[in-house]
């Protein structure tokens, strides 16, 4: 039985995604994830897109959930991605993801503290 653990909102600005990520992800929850994600990059049928990540309220992931992320971050690598801007506060999260999701390091991204700031760099980028 598949039980997902981790909270995924998806929404969409014009070509700007924005996910705000809440609790422990497993890998079932990191699915819902990233197919939610792929989802949308379809629509965009190859056009330009960026992704904000609110992950002030991420409190860690399985090892199978970072794995999925990183297979994710792959993918993406090989999409019309501009830039992708991550809301987090936590340093020892960001380093795990960091450390286990080594494809992030080809996309060009930043990190900020609130929502409002990641906005407006994307805004510049797109």
């Amino acid at each position: 039985m598949e039980i997902e653990h981790g909270e995924v909102t998806i929404t969409v600005d014009k070509n700007i995604i924005i996910v705000k990520l809440e609790g422990a992800f497993n890998e079932f929850g990191a699915k819902k994830y990233t197919v939610g994600i792929k989802q949308i990059i379809d629509t965009f049928q190859g056009k330009p897109f960026s992704i904000l990540i609110n992950n002030l309220e991420v409190l860690g992931g399985t090892p199978e959930a970072y794995e999925e992320l990183e297979k994710y971050n792959q993918w993406l690598n090989t999409q019309n991605l501009v830039a992708k801007a991550m809301v987090i506060s936590s340093i020892t999260t960001l380093d795990i993801i960091n450390l286990l999701s080594p494809s992030r390091q080809s996309q060009q991204s930043k990190n900020f503290d609130n929502e409002e700031d990641a906005m407006q760099w994307l805004a510049t980028l797109t």
